[in-house]
């Protein structure tokens, strides 16, 4: 083939290497964003970087003007579990959804943000068409 194909990260609500048994497949994401910070240098807090993160790719819903956390995750909780597996040096991966968007939190301050595949702005079509 003459011209190469755009890869595009992708994953599901459970990791790419999941399989389901079923009628139904997991809705499966592409990536729209990412962030590492240091958290230690910047003296931010986890939470107030994840709102940055988010308030760049998801547009809130109609009226409103800010994204609120608390409804969709326990802000305190978020930060004590990725502060005790930094403590303890383990690795701890915390996921959930914001509107459509799936948010992936590492415990290497790693934000990764995933938008349903089919949701590509600008398009309204599937890049990776079903097979």
């Amino acid at each position: 083939m003459a011209s190469e194909s755009m890869t595009t990260q992708t994953t599901s609500w459970f990791g790419s290497t999941t399989e389901q048994s079923g009628p139904r497949s997991p809705p499966q994401y592409a990536l729209v964003a990412s962030a590492t910070i240091n958290l230690e240098a910047s003296n931010l807090e986890l939470v107030t970087e994840v709102v940055n993160a988010l308030s760049d790719v998801v547009e809130p819903a109609t009226g409103q003007t800010t994204l609120s956390l608390y409804e969709y995750v326990n802000p305190d909780a978020l930060e004590d579990i990725i502060g005790a597996s930094a403590s303890k040096k383990s690795d701890v991966e915390v996921r959930f959804t914001v509107e459509d968007y799936l948010v992936t939190i590492r415990s290497n301050n790693t934000i990764l943000i995933y938008e349903p595949l089919g949701a590509h702005r600008g398009t309204g079509e599937n890049p990776c068409p079903a097979s």
